[in-house]
């Protein structure tokens, strides 16, 4: 029986078991994904700047929210992109497209993209908690030797080594995180899916093409870390970007049914 009795436009009508099947890609396929995102922002970047500005601004003002500010971004962050991936599929074949379609995660997909969203904040929350305690013992471990030896040089040795470490294995976590998340959005809309099985699709796609995912994970990494000297202001750029390169990943990594553009009828109503 289906989980919706009325499917979005956008949405794959398989059933559920029918999952797409991956395809494995070179490394320079990394390279792509980014430049297909870039060509697909020049193609609407009026409509892709306020889309990224609406969901930068509810992102800020949920994190205004003392405590809880950081949960609800993690959680956020999957629904956002969600409906970033319709915007990027409708752009891609010239449909028409408007903003609420922007935040469509919070509507026909709410409890995929929400699940996805828990996971990936207790992931994260695993992994930081990894980090400070590794961290944290190791520059406890080299205070300790340092005022038992009196040699602090050693101490001090430990203890950045400790905490190279701790950050090293930190960031060896949190690369399967995002390839378990990376992908589990667009699973989720298009082919109506659980957060669950979205999430392990994303990861075997990722794994099977792991330089071409590394690549592309260290490119944007580096557009973020540029945004730094524009004030923020780059992620109105570097949002869409991310989103196009996503979807780009998406249509290269699984082999998708031909899309149907939706067709209105007498009413109004669209049908896929």
């Amino acid at each position: 029986m289906p989980r919706h009795y009325r499917h979005a436009p956008w949405q794959d009508m398989h059933p559920h078991d029918d999952l797409p099947p991956i395809h494995h890609v070179g490394v320079g396929h990394g390279v792509q994904w980014i430049a297909e995102g870039w060509s697909l922002f020049l193609r609407r970047p009026g409509f892709w700047l306020l889309v990224a500005l609406l969901q930068t601004l509810l992102v800020m003002l949920v994190l205004l929210v003392p405590l809880l500010g950081q949960v609800g971004a993690h959680l956020l962050m999957p629904i956002l992109s969600a409906g970033l991936m319709v915007v990027a599929q409708r752009i891609y074949y010239d449909e028409p497209v408007t903003v609420p379609e922007a935040f469509t995660g919070f509507k026909e997909h709410a409890p995929a993209v929400v699940n996805v969203g828990v996971w990936y904040m207790l992931g994260w929350m695993l992994i930081v908690a990894l980090g400070l305690l590794l961290g944290g013992g190791a520059a406890l471990s080299g205070m300790a030797v340092g005022l038992e030896t009196h040699y602090e040089w050693l101490g001090t040795v430990i203890s950045v080594f400790g905490i190279l470490l701790a950050i090293v294995i930190s960031l060896l976590l949190v690369l399967p995180l995002v390839m378990s998340v990376w992908l589990a959005p667009p699973l989720a809309v298009f082919h109506d899916i659980p957060a669950m099985q979205a999430m392990k699709h994303s990861f075997v796609a990722s794994w099977r093409s792991l330089p071409a995912f590394v690549v592309a994970f260290f490119l944007v990494a580096l557009m973020l870390f540029l945004t730094s000297l524009t004030l923020g202001l780059g992620l109105l750029v570097v949002i869409p970007i991310m989103a196009g390169a996503t979807y780009a990943a998406y249509r290269d990594l699984f082999e998708l049914a031909a899309h149907a553009t939706p067709v209105a009828d007498a009413t109004g109503s669209v049908d896929a």
